[in-house]
């Protein structure tokens, strides 16, 4: 797992939450942040410049040896941001890895060893238990000296319900087995998305005294909601060592200038070198999403939610450690395990499941809110089609639905929307689009079997193609780009491009295939003469002795990475596309130490024609990288090229969870993205080497059902 230290200053954590229904982030200096569970992934609730997180949210934890007047209460807050004078953790070890963090608070003076887990599910072919609503956490507290000791443990949370603070009401529910405190709102409007209510549950086994605050006004200055300024009335009580005074005011938020807390808290002895452990959930239900949530078919309110999280959080837990010990288990070195995970996190962090069952990926949830965008999600959507066949099959049946009349598949389904298909970006019809559509079509059906999807798609993907073979104006068999029309939208790219062709002549070879299937004869026949006559054209236009095109591109044989992933054969003769490799892992590969360039001139400098040439772009590396093992390239030397993205998103960025699609080749600074749906496309790596390794593939026939 990703170690990082409080002092490290990460700007992200592991995302907590669901397929969906948006998460929460807890960072390794011990503050909350990045909340999307209101329906608002494209503009997290985060800390601003004065406080490095949601201010009102903070754990608490307290511990007194002895008795009587002589002893103590010690209670510090389990972060290292300052609040006032309060007293804080020494520093703080963060272990993350998706979709579960690891923190140990280090305060010599508590004489306890304190640490904190928390997991939200994610479990491949199991959607609901994936789209979860909340996140489940542990705290665990060793007691290191012979002394017995009391000790307790403080939650406070704020009422972020509603976009306007009026309205906003907290309630405390005391039953037999779990202490609950509900974010509410009296009175919701059918138009704000942000309505909805928060719930904090913890479960009282092991813990016999629990005491609750239910609200207090956290604002104590006109127009200043500060660390200087903010009241913490729950830890006045705590630090003195008495239990929160059970007080419920149903306090309803009738101003502007009231920001409503609330407050948890359980205690218990521990005896001499004893150990304790409390679990509790929080868990959310915003309920207004445009499109309605997929989890209020399955779950009535957030008490629901919490009830079922808790009840089935030790089977959740155990299952998800079976995860990820299989995933450690590939034939990989620890790094790149670890980053197959980590690079899961937009499952939580970018995604949407309405209430009909349509799914879709953002592209980049902040920077780029456009929905499922196809040239991107041909990269990232492979692990969804491997371990979520009935969410890619949605998918792409909207894109389906979406096409035009005239057969272009458009580029996206909307901008925070899916109804509403643009057609890219840029002046010009993407030529990139149809033939990525038909591979993921024919992709799906080779990894799910669904005989039936496939058939219904089959129309559309005829006049897919069909559409792009009339792009073709100088009888060549390949497209002709016209400018920036592709997924390199800052970049132009004229008549016949390596990129475009590549996958164009993949999406014939996949195009026979399925002709055969359906008995189609005519329109096999016509796949493979068009492939015959655009494969002779690749070679004799684009090869010159060394690699495909103008220029030395590393996404050149992109069409080729999918081909061999899925059985397809050859779009070019085997032995240039090895000499193609070989070039680009030469030169590509020098001129960052951040991974490799997506373009180098003739000579071998970098090419600087614009941003996309001459930067990093972690999804074209991965994509390559797999082709490279498929063609039988050292492991070593192709996983030292993945290895400097790593480093970068891990070591130097410190943001190995929230990735950009671009990164500065010079600096490895992340330029655009935010949680890029393309780098998911890590996953082609194993997938393609189980297809040779058959410790790999037992490893991911198991990931597919891990039950």
């Amino acid at each position: 797992m990703t170690l990082y230290r409080a002092r490290d200053r990460a700007s992200a954590g592991v995302p907590l939450g669901g397929i969906g229904a948006g998460k929460i982030e807890l960072l390794p200096n011990g503050v909350f942040n990045a909340f999307t569970i209101q329906n608002n992934w494209s503009k997290p609730l985060s800390g601003g410049a004065d406080y490095p997180g949601i201010l009102g949210y903070h754990l608490g934890l307290r511990v007194r040896r002895g008795s009587g007047p002589r002893a103590r209460w010690r209670a510090v807050l389990l972060q290292t941001a300052p609040i006032r004078s309060i007293p804080t953790v020494r520093d703080i070890r963060y272990r993350g890895v998706f979709p579960r963090v690891e923190m140990e608070f280090i305060e010599p003076s508590l004489g306890l060893d304190v640490r904190l887990e928390a997991f939200s599910p994610w479990v491949p072919g199991d959607v609901r238990d994936s789209s979860l609503p909340a996140a489940l956490f542990t705290l665990k507290v060793r007691n290191r000296l012979a002394s017995p000791a009391d000790i307790g443990f403080l939650f406070i949370g704020r009422n972020l319900s509603g976009k306007w603070c009026v309205g906003r009401r907290n309630r405390v529910t005391d039953g037999p087995e779990a202490l609950h405190l509900d974010f509410l709102n009296v009175d919701p409007s059918e138009r704000d998305v942000r309505q909805g209510a928060v719930r904090v549950s913890f479960a009282k086994r092991g813990w016999p005294r629990t005491s609750w605050l239910e609200s207090w006004n956290a604002v104590t200055r006109n127009f200043s909601f500060t660390p200087e300024t903010v009241s913490l009335e729950a830890w006045e009580h705590f630090q003195a060592g008495a239990p929160l005074p059970n007080l419920t005011p149903r306090r309803t938020v009738q101003g502007e200038n009231q920001e409503l807390c609330g407050a948890l808290c359980a205690e218990r002895r521990l005896p001499g070198r004893g150990r304790a452990e409390l679990d509790f959930a929080v868990s959310w239900y915003f309920p207004k999403h445009p499109l309605g949530h997929r989890y209020v078919s399955w779950f009535r309110g957030p008490a629901d939610v919490a009830r079922y999280a808790l009840s089935r959080k030790a089977r959740l837990g155990g299952l998800q450690g079976r995860i990820e010990r299989a995933v450690r288990s590939l034939p990989f070195p620890q790094w790149f395990n670890e980053a197959l995970l980590d690079n899961l996190a937009p499952f939580h962090a970018a995604t949407w499941l309405v209430k009909d069952g349509r799914f879709a990926f953002y592209e980049a949830p902040q920077a780029c809110p456009l929905m499922g965008t196809l040239d991107v999600g041909f990269y990232g959507s492979i692990p969804l089609s491997y371990f979520f066949p009935e969410l890619e099959r949605s998918l792409l049946k909207q894109f389906a639905r979406a096409q035009r009349l005239d057969g272009y598949v458009p580029h996206d389904l909307g901008k925070n929307r899916l109804d509403m298909p643009s057609d890219g970006t840029t002046f010009h019809y993407w030529k990139d689009l149809n033939p990525k559509f038909v591979l993921m079509a024919y992709r799906d059906y080779r990894w799910s079997g669904d005989r039936a999807a496939l058939q219904a798609l089959y129309p559309r993907i005829k006049k897919a193609i069909a559409w792009t073979l009339s792009t073709d104006h100088d009888g060549n068999g390949l497209p002709d780009n016209e400018g920036a029309d592709q997924t390199f939208d800052l970049w132009g790219f004229y008549g016949t491009n390596a990129y475009t062709s590549s996958i164009f002549l993949a999406a014939l070879l996949a195009c026979e295939r399925m002709a055969g299937l359906f008995g189609d004869r005519a329109f096999a026949r016509r796949s493979r003469a068009c492939f015959d006559r655009g494969s002779a054209s690749f070679e004799r236009e684009l090869w010159n002795g060394r690699y495909f095109g103008e220029f030395c591109t590393l996404s050149q044989l992109n069409g080729q990475w999918y081909a061999s992933l899925l059985g397809l054969g050859y779009i070019a003769d085997p032995r240039k596309v090895r000499k193609a490799l070989a070039t680009v892992l030469r030169w590509n590969g020098v001129h960052s130490r951040h991974g490799m360039v997506n373009s180098v001139t003739p000579d071998g400098r970098l090419d600087h024609s614009n941003d996309h040439a001459k930067n990093v772009w972690a999804g074209m590396n991965y994509a390559f990288l797999s082709l490279c093992l498929s063609e039988g390239f050292p492991r070593t030397k192709v996983l030292r090229q993945a290895r400097k993205l790593w480093d970068n998103a891990a070591r130097r960025q410190k943001s190995p969870w929230n990735q950009p699609d671009t990164v500065d080749s010079v600096t490895g600074r992340y330029v655009f993205g935010d949680f890029y749906y393309r780098n998911m496309a890590i996953w082609s790596i194993p997938i393609m080497a189980a297809l040779r390794d058959g410790r790999t593939a037992r490893t991911l026939r198991f990931l597919r059902s891990p039950r």
